[in-house]
């Protein structure tokens, strides 16, 4: 029986509550009964995630617990190389050969879609569902999405969902400068962090 699946990728270094607000507001928008949290281990165009994939997987355990809206998949943590989202799509098809899949991306990342991997493959595996994101985290188109006209082809849908101006990146500046993140990220990785002595060297 086909279903449709939502799977929101992400490093989640850490995961704060603007990614799950963000991700139910999208749930409920599209009917979805779950989504499924793919934390990345190598993104190809961002610098490497601060936190080791155990600790950042663990922190996503603590955030999602006991909330049965939220799946999660280690996939992309257990494979090496960079964390393609074409290769990620590729596998959960044959996992889920019914279904369709979404995957979900901030409105701020539309400006790099035209430098994925694979970007046409990737369109023709999933629908891209577009979420809101604050103005100042959305950057001008990349030229080679201009060229392309991808923005205008994508098989995606924009959805208005709340705009949480919260940062991982943000989060992280706050630690390292002793600095409280309670309210920011659930109390269970507010508690994880300090416990385990994450983000308190400066970001390269």
């Amino acid at each position: 029986m086909a279903q449709d699946m939502c799977l929101f990728g992400g490093t989640f270094d850490p995961v704060h509550h603007g990614h799950l607000i963000v991700a139910r507001a999208v749930a409920e928008a599209k009917g979805f009964a779950h989504v499924t949290l793919v934390p990345a281990n190598s993104p190809p165009h961002k610098p490497p995630p601060r936190a080791p994939a155990a600790d950042r997987l663990a922190m996503l355990k603590l955030a999602v617990e006991g909330d049965d809206l939220f799946d999660l998949c280690d996939l992309e943590l257990n494979r090496p190389g960079p964390s393609y989202t074409l290769d990620t799509l590729m596998a959960l098809r044959q996992r889920w050969q019914q279904a369709t899949l979404h995957w979900v991306i901030g409105a701020d990342m539309l400006g790099e879609l035209g430098q994925w991997h694979r970007i046409s493959e990737v369109l023709k595996l999933a629908k891209l569902l577009v979420a809101d994101r604050p103005a100042k985290a959305a950057p001008a188109p990349h030229p080679s999405l201009q060229e392309t006209r991808v923005m205008r082809t994508v098989p995606g849908e924009f959805l208005h969902t709340p705009l949480i101006d919260i940062s991982s990146s943000d989060i992280r500046r706050r630690v390292q400068q002793g600095q409280s993140i309670r309210y920011l990220v659930p109390s269970a990785v507010e508690r994880y962090i300090a416990e385990h002595g994450l983000y308190r060297q400066t970001d390269p």
